[in-house]
């Protein structure tokens, strides 16, 4: 998952994302939205 991806549809991201890393909650989600360097810090 690239840049690109990420900057896209934020819930067709995070579903991608969520599929990947399991342990990120919805609440993680939710905190790092919009936020790139917060989530690559979480993964």
């Amino acid at each position: 998952m690239n840049k690109d991806e990420a900057g896209g549809n934020w819930k067709q991201f995070k579903g991608k994302v969520k599929e990947q890393w399991g342990k990120l909650t919805d609440d993680d989600m939710t905190i790092i939205e919009g936020k790139r360097d917060q989530l690559v810090g979480k993964i």
